[in-house]
């Protein structure tokens, strides 16, 4: 009995995270498509590949590693960026964590319509099915069974008829989103207005998790909305916020953003052979008690984001700090695939 106890301890800290509420980036609009299918497609070019590593409660005995990778393309999208057109995504993400290495291996992909209703605007619909498999490997975790009474001998066997079962499902989300963007073209942001405005669901099925032979549950539905906005301090400056509320089953998580953008290399306004870069500098913050100071550096096809979380809450007496990494590039001048390429 008191090793089934244990085993039940052990099973739910290490997934309580996944019971509650999904994993979540700091950096959330760089993996977007984790959450809002509509975003598929919806950025400054015609191919876009990401790729993000979360590191989360370094120096901890118990660490959480989230893996990301992403690559979006479209159809029928113009140098102009003035016609409606499709957004495509598949991502990757793999979530471990623990001794007992328990975690999730997702694939997914997304389709989404980008419907362009004037110059400076769009209206964007995306859904998405994906494909998870969760589980864990008990092998090197020591029970009370394996106590010989004067120490734990990992040789002996555990007698533990419920061990922490593999098991697959397949899930389903949708989103919708408004952007507004009022530069007079992709390469350069200067006296740039942006506002995108969207909301999602998860978990539309609400799958079934079984973490043993007895009992199971089920994945909640996750209800969110965000918004990222930009406005221009001047030729060299700008201004980026950003906010992401998200809910599941009784959890709650509200993130923020705001960052200060400096221009530190423009583009040729003759030809527009180069994109505009910028350093951002802020922090994002959480509704859990993190702060998260962070850098982006976007050279305009290439962007690398870093941020190092610090936590502030009670949480902090065990768990101190987290660093997250993003890297993406775009294809913004010409299509990869196709002969569509910017005028």
């Amino acid at each position: 009995m008191r090793a089934k106890l244990f085993v039940t301890w052990v099973v739910l800290g290490l997934t309580l995270h996944a019971l509650g509420q999904d994993y979540a980036y700091t950096q959330y609009d760089k993996a977007m498509l984790m959450l809002n299918p509509s975003s598929a497609g919806n950025f400054d070019g015609f191919e876009r590949f990401t790729s993000q590593q979360r590191n989360q409660w370094v120096g901890a005995a118990t660490r959480f590693n989230t893996s990301f990778a992403a690559g979006e393309f479209t159809w029928k999208k113009n140098g102009f960026d003035n016609q409606s057109y499709l957004g495509m995504g598949l991502h990757a993400v793999r979530d471990v964590g623990g001794d007992a290495r328990f975690g999730n291996n997702q694939v997914a992909a997304t389709l989404a319509g980008h419907l362009v209703v004037s110059k400076k605007s769009k209206v964007s619909a995306g859904i998405q099915t994906s494909y998870t498999n969760r589980s864990g490997n008990f092998s090197d975790l020591l029970f009370y069974s394996q106590w010989n009474g004067s120490t734990f001998d990992p040789s002996i066997a555990t007698n533990e008829p419920n061990q922490v079962a593999k098991f697959n499902f397949v899930d389903a989300a949708a989103g919708i989103s408004y952007t507004f963007s009022s530069a007079s073209s992709r390469v350069s942001k200067r006296d740039q207005r942006y506002l995108n405005v969207g909301l999602f669901a998860q978990h539309i099925a609400k799958p079934r998790l079984r973490y043993n032979d007895i009992t199971f549950d089920r994945l909640q539905p996750k209800w969110g909305a965000h918004v990222e906005g930009e406005i221009s301090l001047g030729n060299s400056f700008g201004l980026a916020l950003k906010s992401l509320q998200m809910l599941q089953g009784k959890h709650y998580l509200g993130r923020y953003g705001a960052f200060l953008k400096v221009l530190f290399k423009p583009s040729a306004s003759i030809t527009r052979f180069k994109n505009d870069s910028y350093l951002s500098v802020g922090s994002y913050m959480s509704s859990s008690g993190t702060l998260s100071p962070c850098f982006l550096l976007d050279m305009g096809g290439l962007q690398f984001g870093f941020n190092y979380d610090i936590e502030l809450g009670k949480i902090s007496r065990a768990y101190r700090s987290s660093l997250e990494f993003s890297v993406s590039y775009s294809f913004t001048k010409k299509s990869l695939f196709k002969n569509s390429k910017i005028k």
